[in-house]
């Protein structure tokens, strides 16, 4: 206890010996940071998944030193929990004309806090109104002492959330701020995948969401190493007071906040990212969109997508949007999704002596920049794009010969009986097959997790979620394609 005591007094009698020291960790900082700047710049899209994975590794790696630098050096606040908020959060949305009448915030088994009816609601009622004047916008930072940064940066012009997140972390280091008591009632953290640890992240394999989680925690960790620059060699005003506060923990917070909470509204003339006080705590259900943003009275509406009655959570539809997004962008899946896709990469090879021909058959149809289609869930697993570029992918000489001398070729991305008889057996068996047996091969990749020496944390649990949501799309997909097999005519299948 003695020589913690004395090392406080010295420091306190010895400021320079501090500055110093905090000088050194910029420096050490500076120096990672240009790593993360480097590697997120040099990567090549066609790497493989290995490649991908192994480059992942060196990223994480290296802010997990940033994390630890910075942690040095930065006073960390003490988070008061959500619940303890909720009385200045709802005070302050009453003093702003914000109308609730007969829903409370609570906490609900598996959604933390969500919105609860203490009274009835019928199908379409108005269940609450937010004046825009408590939403906090990209227009609000733009008219902020951030402008200065937003006016010379072509990122920030560009990308409206981005320019969200930094408002949010200045806002959020303002006490005297007006969105205080709505930045208090935020999570502290979030389950989208930037905040998931290597192994949970390597046990999204083999979903395609994988590699796309790879993707996006590499443009966040981009974004992170080109703002810190930024932020420290622009002379601007706004960018001193980022300067103690612009970390890459509380970067990926800002950034989580806006993934799972933006919207967009129509403000005058023009779409506006924003973030909507309380209608932004209503959790997600299947079933039609009931929010609108009401010019005249110059605030948003939620009407009850359905009967409510009092103790149920109030519900609204994030729109139709698969499971991947949900998971990578909101961190949660949601098992009775109808809207429900898996993408699967498709492409014509290299290697492949009728690439040339089949490439200008998909050009014709709009597809060859396409690399990836859906399957879906439901009766219809396969769209008309898909299925138009298996039939192309199938073909031989000949048939590529007489589809390429049409004008339009508009029976091959067409699901309609007399297309498919335009098209042939042949080629459509030949089509199925193929795509079969890809699913086959994919759907036997997704072995059953049998590591239960981890504990079932929310990711995991997520994780899990999302495969069985996968599994069941393919093998949806494998009964169709079986069955649409057995349905060909038999007479016209030969090659």
């Amino acid at each position: 206890m003695g020589r913690k005591s004395q090392s406080k007094q010295t420091s306190k009698k010895n400021p320079g010996k501090e500055n110093n020291r905090i000088i050194q960790k910029r420096k050490e900082l500076s120096i990672l940071v240009d790593k993360v700047l480097r590697l997120t710049s040099i990567f090549q899209a066609a790497c493989n998944l290995t490649k991908s994975w192994d480059h992942h590794l060196e990223i994480y790696e290296i802010l997990g030193e940033i994390s630890n630098v910075e942690s040095a050096y930065t006073t960390k606040s003490k988070s008061i929990p959500r619940r303890a908020n909720i009385e200045k959060y709802l005070k302050w949305l009453n003093e702003n004309e914000a109308q609730y009448e007969g829903v409370e915030i609570s906490e609900f088994d598996g959604y933390e806090l969500g919105l609860k009816a203490v009274k009835e609601f019928k199908e379409d009622s108005l269940i609450l109104t937010v004046p825009t004047k408590v939403m906090m916008t990209e227009k609000n930072a733009q008219e902020s002492e951030l402008s200065a940064f937003i006016q010379i940066d072509p990122l920030l012009q560009n990308m409206p959330n981005i320019t969200l997140a930094l408002f949010l972390l200045l806002e959020k280091n303002n006490p005297e701020s007006f969105w205080k008591p709505y930045i208090d009632i935020l999570p502290e953290k979030y389950s989208t995948i930037l905040y998931f640890r290597l192994e949970e992240l390597a046990a999204l394999k083999p979903s395609p969401v994988f590699e796309s989680s790879l993707k996006l925690y590499r443009s966040i960790a981009r974004q992170y190493a080109y703002f810190y620059n930024k932020i420290h060699t622009l002379d601007l005003p706004v960018l001193k007071k980022l300067q103690d506060i612009f970390t890459f923990d509380n970067y990926r917070w800002a950034v989580s906040t806006v993934m799972t909470r933006q919207n967009n509204i129509q403000l005058g003339d023009s779409d506006v990212t924003a973030f909507i006080p309380l209608w932004d705590m209503c959790n997600h259900e299947h079933g039609k969109i009931t929010t609108d943003f009401n010019k005249e009275k110059d605030r948003g509406e939620c009407y009850a997508l359905r009967d409510f009655k009092p103790g149920d959570q109030i519900f609204i539809f994030y729109g139709a949007r698969s499971n991947a997004d949900l998971f990578l962008h909101n961190g949660f899946v949601y098992p009775k999704n109808q809207h429900d896709s898996l993408s699967l990469s498709l492409g014509v090879s290299a290697n492949d002596p009728l690439r040339e021909s089949k490439l200008s058959l998909l050009t014709k149809l709009g597809l060859a920049g396409i690399t990836h289609y859906n399957l879906y869930k439901g009766d219809n697993p396969i769209s008309a794009e898909l299925l138009a570029f298996i039939r192309i992918f199938n073909m031989n000489q000949d048939e590529l010969a007489k589809w390429s001398s049409q004008g339009l070729p508009g029976d091959l991305v067409s699901l309609d009986t007399s297309s498919a008889e335009a098209v042939g057996a042949a080629i459509d068996k030949r089509a199925y097959t193929y795509l079969l047996t890809r699913c086959g091969l994919i759907r036997a990749s997704y072995k059953k997790d049998s590591d239960d020496s981890e504990p079932e944390t929310l990711h995991r649990k997520n994780i899990k979620l999302l495969k069985e949501c996968e599994v069941q799309i393919l093998e949806g997909a494998i009964k169709y394609l079986e069955s649409a097999i057995q349905k060909l005519p038999t007479a016209q299948t030969q090659v």
